[in-house]
């Protein structure tokens, strides 16, 4: 019955794309509560975001006979399902507020014993910064549908954060540091004495702890330096990403 449960309609994922749509409405409609609604609005199409990320993981794993992220409820996108100590939703959500980084945590627990090639490993760990792109491109492409079809600009503005975001998620990600994606990515590819000395670094929380304190207080200028790289490989204009942030950061 709990697996049945598990792998039900992921009714959570309906109520919060339904919470996010009507923060939406609201920034679109009301634009005195602007600040609020861009909060509200950015926020909770991060935590889709994360849902999406994490889904990514668990649904390559899946492909590559993985049968167990099916059991626990990963392909759902329920984003209960996804909280999987404080480094998964809880803590990326509150760095999120608190400092304006997006960094997805994990949350998607695998079985190596069941995937077959190494190669595949690093794909498991490649799909999450994939998504988190995908969602970037998604989220950009709106906003320059609302600016095109004169939207109001609070609203298209949001869109862009949100975009920001995102792809701040997938560089992230893919910085080789224990505990980010891209460590899972090059770690399986090792040679084997060295992919063990990764694997038993990557075991070592406190690594990851560092690292995400390095990167909030000192880290900003290269993580901005190389989404500059990106966005302006993509063809990505983030011009707008400021004024949002002040709006989605209305308290201060």
């Amino acid at each position: 019955m709990e697996l049945e449960n598990r792998t039900a309609t992921p009714l959570n994922f309906i109520v919060l794309l339904a919470l996010f749509a009507a923060s939406g409405l609201v920034l679109w409609m009301r634009p005195e509560v602007a600040g609020l609604a861009t909060f509200g609005f950015v926020l909770l199409g991060w935590i889709i975001g994360l849902c999406l990320h994490e889904f990514g993981h668990a649904a390559t794993a899946a492909a590559f006979g993985d049968y167990s992220v099916k059991a626990r409820g990963y392909l759902t996108l329920d984003p209960l399902v996804y909280i999987n100590g404080p480094n998964s939703i809880v803590l990326p959500v509150l760095i999120l507020v608190l400092g304006g980084i997006a960094l997805p945590g994990a949350a998607v627990l695998t079985r190596p014993d069941l995937i077959r090639h190494r190669w595949q490993s690093s794909l498991i760990s490649l799909a999450g910064p994939l998504m988190s792109l995908i969602c970037a491109l998604i989220s950009y492409g709106a906003a320059q549908v609302a600016f095109a079809q004169a939207a109001p600009e609070v609203f298209a503005q949001a869109l862009i954060l949100l975009t920001f975001f995102n792809l701040m998620a997938f560089v992230l990600n893919l910085l080789p540091v224990p505990g980010f994606d891209g460590f899972g990515v090059i770690t399986p590819l090792l040679p084997q004495p060295l992919r063990d000395m990764a694997e038993r670094l990557e075991r070592l929380p406190w690594i990851s702890l560092l690292a995400v304190l390095a990167i909030f207080f000192f880290g900003f200028p290269l993580i901005h330096a190389l989404m500059a790289v990106v966005a302006g490989t993509l063809g990505l204009d983030l011009s707008a990403v400021s004024p949002a942030f002040a709006r989605f950061r209305f308290w201060s």
